[in-house]
């Protein structure tokens, strides 16, 4: 998909989670969709503010918090020293953070095979594992 499909396509998706478009939103999701690192809040105000001038921390914490409510992302709560944040756009999966480099990564994971006790209303499942990746394995 060319930049200018992706554009459209995310723009789609945030009219159809009842979410007015705005060039600051559609950044945030954009920066979220195509980043595979799994960025804190203050990473992603820290690299859209170089192109947003006028963009603040209150507005992207309230882009995410309002993308994690209409399902757009998935809110990781992996470390105790930060929220992360994943496009929930991807085929679920799990994430693995490595104890030694602290880099976070998707894993293969079969979500489907969990679910909630009878009588919980869940709305976010997060699974991850944490050790050693493979290159730390190897130092």
């Amino acid at each position: 998909m060319n930049p200018e499909e992706n554009r459209i396509a995310l723009l789609r998706q945030l009219s159809d989670a009842g979410i007015r478009p705005s060039a600051q939103r559609l950044a945030v999701l954009e920066y979220i969709s195509s980043c595979e690192c799994h960025p804190t809040a203050d990473e992603i105000y820290s690299r859209l503010v170089r192109d947003y001038p006028t963009l603040s921390r209150t507005t992207v914490f309230s882009c995410l918090r309002l993308f994690a409510e209409k399902g757009l992302l998935n809110d990781i709560d992996i470390s105790a020293d930060s929220t992360r944040y994943d496009s929930a756009l991807r085929k679920p999966h799990a994430h693995f953070i490595c104890r030694k480099c602290r880099r976070i990564f998707d894993i293969p994971f079969d979500m489907e095979s969990l679910s909630a006790p009878d009588n919980f209303e869940c709305d976010n499942v997060n699974v991850f594992f944490k050790g050693l990746c493979p290159e730390c394995c190897k130092r």
